[in-house]
């Protein structure tokens, strides 16, 4: 068998020599420190049982005019009995080079490629998948999608996005569609012109999400950090942990997005760790005369069961809009608030909790809003708290026994 031809300049295609090396079906792939780049031109296939290894600031780039993914896994199209098993990702900077492509797919029909969706990496029907250490470099949309994929980690990946092609706007991180259960997604940086993190279960297979966890996200002037959807399909057991950031649409987004009958249902939802607050909303997202969503927001027409919310710090210095917000005809059953503190430095009041939607039950505890409205909109809360202040200036008592009048 004639040995696969590695270029690595920059210039030759390597897709071949690539394509080989994984055909032949080793446990391990571990591609050399390439001269300049590695080059592709076509999407490669990764099989059960096996790992893609590049040095960790190797660049793989994807050639000019190529319009495809840059990998996605055997078991792809096939029935999801037949599922890919063990599959690794380490390493590398992947480079889908959005500019050398057709424009935006979403927004411009090109006839001639009806499989072009903008897509860097997709894998479908996959027990057992693990992407580390890794430079996702300008998609056209999606840096990672995972569709009918279980027990898998995504973790120590970095967002390198320019603005688009030729909008910043579509441009998610990790996205996941239905059917995806026990997962670790964490250890993430850099900015995205969507959601960093996105739970989608309607759409992809469409199906339950359930039991992720979410653990580390760093990023400036972001889109947002975790968008979680469920119109017909549910999404539970989440956890979402030590966000750190600036975000200019929303930091937490709970939501049903489709229209239609179905509500969207939600339970096990923990948020804690938060530190982040609103970014500059710039004329090059395009979101010019859209809605001010608020930090953490409850869409119109969702359901949630039981949600938790700790541990936030907001420095708000750019724009007046709510904390945490629940729209009309949302439904929240057991929302616990607990040492959610925002320190508004606009000099206009907002409030920590608008409520226009019902929440069943509401407690709320150690709250700190510096005389900011804690809660308000014309929305029902059936039972919670009876001893909240109205102004959230409530004097606290610190660890010594002294008041502490929190300013």
């Amino acid at each position: 068998m004639e040995e696969a031809k590695l270029y690595g300049d920059g210039l030759h295609d390597d897709t071949q020599g690539i394509q080989a090396l994984l055909d032949a079906r080793t446990a391990l792939v571990d591609l050399p420190a390439p001269e300049v780049c590695y080059l592709i031109s076509k999407t490669l296939v990764i099989h059960s049982n096996q790992e893609l290894r590049l040095p960790r600031l190797a660049t793989i780039r994807l050639a000019d005019g190529s319009n495809c993914l840059m990998l996605r896994n055997e078991a792809f199209d096939a029935e999801p009995t037949a599922a890919d098993e063990n599959v690794a990702v380490t390493g590398g900077i992947w480079d889908y080079n959005n500019r050398g492509q057709l424009p935006h797919p979403w927004h411009f029909p090109h006839d001639g490629f009806p499989d072009y969706d903008g897509l860097c990496i997709c894998l479908r029907h996959v027990r057992g998948l693990h992407l580390t250490g890794m430079t996702l470099k300008d998609p056209m949309t999606f840096a990672v999608t995972l569709d009918f994929v279980s027990y898998f980690s995504v973790e120590d990946i970095t967002f390198d996005f320019n603005y688009g092609h030729p909008w910043a706007i579509n441009m998610d991180g990790v996205h996941l569609d239905g059917n995806c259960h026990y997962g670790s997604i964490r250890d993430l940086r850099g900015s995205c012109y969507d959601d960093l993190v996105a739970l989608n279960a309607d759409e992809g297979t469409r199906g339950p999400i359930t039991n992720v966890d979410i653990d580390g996200i760093f990023s400036e002037d972001c889109h947002s950090a975790v968008r979680l959807l469920s119109c017909s399909c549910p999404v539970k057991n989440v956890h979402i942990r030590n966000v750190y950031g600036t975000y200019y649409q929303y930091c937490i987004g709970v939501t049903k997005f489709f229209d239609g009958p179905s509500e969207g249902y939600f339970d096990g939802l923990v948020f804690d760790n938060i530190f982040a607050s609103k970014a500059e909303r710039k004329p090059v997202y395009r979101k010019d005369g859209m809605m001010v969503y608020p930090l953490i927001w409850f869409e119109e027409g969702v359901t949630v069961r039981n949600v938790t919310v700790s541990n936030v710090f907001r420095v708000e210095e750019r724009v007046k809009t709510p904390t945490v917000c629940v729209e009309k005809n949302a439904t929240v059953e057991n929302m616990l608030l607990d040492n959610v503190v925002q320190e508004n430095r606009l000099g206009e009041p907002f409030p920590l909790l608008e409520n226009n939607g019902t929440i069943r039950r509401l407690s709320m505890t150690r709250p700190r809003t510096y005389g900011d409205p804690l809660i308000s909109g014309d929305g029902v809360i059936e039972a919670g708290n009876a001893d909240l202040p109205k102004d959230g200036s409530r004097a606290e008592t610190r660890a010594d026994g002294k008041e502490d009048p929190g300013h």
